[in-house]
């Protein structure tokens, strides 16, 4: 039965051992006392794990509860923006490697072999080119860091492919990033009642000080104002990672779980949006009002979910406009009264990132070396100018198609278009032939996130971000796993 695809005791049960292992993984990644403590906390977190009852589905937890969170033991970290400025061990990894481990069992003993997608082959051409630049690129370093954090991208992608064959795992991986989405939402909530860092550092808030820094730059007069940026450390980080999670909520609820499954997921859903509203994000709007339609259109057109999709739409309708009248004061100001002047600096910097493009149109400047480029091509001058206008982090173009083209080239940029492309090609060969109806939800509203996502991408470098970055392969990975599993099954028409 439907119902009864996740059982409530023993999702209970490894909820809590997985939340309990992530906590003390966050706590040994933290602290500065670590081999004590690496000691301790390599104890607890195999004790949650067994105590979960299933190591290997409390791990899938955990990857789904900590991949979107910044918490990492960081090594030789340099100022840098718009993408990886140390090497890295974040929580995410632990979970990893021990799925790696299952996968790699199961492999030795005559079970599936992890399977790579034709799609991946466009990133890991650009993987390549950045490997490149740090063997003969003058910033080797920085491309290499980046270019390790891209393999681990690959890695959390290729692993839950592994992982997702099942629906009953699908389900539990939906699981975690509701709670996740939900855990974010309420911190922010927090933050907005309080008017400050609620002291999570160590989960990755943000401090006051950057919080200060998104409320001075929102407005023109520099009227008092709050935005929310949950563990994510800046409201328009929260935004575009609640836009993308969000609409996979709005199709489940359109699908045929039960009443007290749908109450759980709309009040996640509710309060996610009202976070989503207190980030002053005008993208991440945009981005959610985008993949909302998407959702309705293709639960509208399944004809098993229509009858529901058609009274799920009316509500998230009403519900919308209701919110939207009762925001709407601060919405019409945010879009009014906003200061030009952060709109100004992103078209001056898309201006720059073309420039660089013309001048290294094949190869670009070089892998995560976008900002050490800036210098003689902005009005501020060389990188004393610069550093008086923006600190020590120079910023990068907000807008990931032309950082990406920038820095890899006109190579590297049609690789990335030609991942993008299968994946979207593939989320609507699933939409157009999928068997089981909570996959074809779960697809629809992964297949919205990341449309929301591509829409988000002409405004931020969100995928340079790695809680941002994870969450688009998980997406990824759900999309693709999706189409397998109708292959295993032999449910494709």
């Amino acid at each position: 039965m439907i119902a009864d695809a996740i059982r409530p005791g023993r999702a209970l049960m490894v909820a809590g051992s997985a939340s309990a292992a992530a906590l003390v993984v966050a706590a040994g990644l933290s602290s500065g006392r670590a081999p004590a403590l690496a000691a301790v906390g390599a104890l607890a977190l195999g004790g949650a794990l067994w105590a979960s009852g299933n190591p290997r589905l409390a791990c899938l937890w955990g990857v789904g509860l900590t991949a979107p969170l910044g918490i990492a033991k960081r090594f030789h970290p340099m100022p840098h923006m718009g993408g990886a400025g140390a090497y890295a061990i974040e929580a995410v990894d632990l979970f990893l490697i021990a799925l790696l481990f299952f996968q790699w069992r199961d492999a030795r003993h005559g079970g599936p072999r992890m399977i790579l997608p034709p799609l991946a082959y466009g990133w890991i051409a650009m993987i390549l080119l950045g490997l490149i630049d740090a063997l003969t690129g003058p910033y080797r370093q920085l491309a290499l860091v980046e270019a390790v954090q891209m393999v681990k991208s690959l890695a959390l992608f290729l692993l839950l492919i592994g992982e997702l064959t099942r629906v009953r795992r699908f389900l539990h991986l939906f699981a975690a990033l509701a709670l996740g989405l939900g855990l974010q939402a309420v911190v922010g909530i927090a933050q907005y009642a309080k008017k400050g860092d609620i002291g999570l550092q160590f989960l990755g808030e943000a401090t006051m000080t950057t919080l200060e820094y998104a409320n001075r730059a929102t407005y023109m007069d520099g009227g008092a104002t709050f935005r929310i940026g949950g563990l994510l450390g800046h409201p328009n980080i929260l935004a575009g990672y609640i836009a993308m999670l969000a609409p996979m909520l709005l199709a489940m609820l359109m699908t045929r779980l039960s009443m007290a499954r749908k109450l759980a997921i709309g009040a996640l859903l509710a309060t996610a949006l009202l976070a989503l509203l207190l980030t002053l994000s005008r993208s991440g709007w945009l981005a959610f009002a985008l993949a909302v339609p998407i959702v309705m259109g293709l639960m509208l057109r399944e004809r098993r979910s229509r009858q529901r999709a058609l009274a799920g739409s009316m509500v998230a309708l009403a519900t919308g406009l209701a919110g939207a009248l009762a925001f709407a004061p601060a919405i019409v100001r945010r879009f009014t009264q906003s200061d030009p002047g952060a709109v100004d600096f992103r078209w001056d910097w898309m201006g720059v990132a073309w420039a660089m493009v013309r001048d290294h149109p094949l190869l670009g400047v070089g892998l995560n070396s976008f900002v050490l480029h800036l210098p003689g091509r902005t009005i501020h001058g060389g990188p004393d100018g610069l550093t008086r206008s923006f600190g020590a982090n120079w910023p990068v173009v907000h807008d990931i198609y032309l950082l990406i083209w920038a820095e890899q080239g006109t190579i590297g940029f049609a690789c990335f278009v030609m991942l993008l492309l299968g994946l979207l090609r593939t989320a609507w060969s699933n939409a157009r032939h999928c068997a089981d109806p909570l996959l074809f939800a779960l697809n629809a509203g992964a297949l919205a996130g990341l449309c929301a996502n591509l829409l988000d991408g002409f405004g931020s470098f969100f995928l340079r971000q790695m809680p941002g970055a994870r969450l688009f392969w998980i997406l990824a990975a759900i999309i693709v796993a999706i189409q397998l599993w109708q292959r295993r099954n032999g449910r494709v028409a």
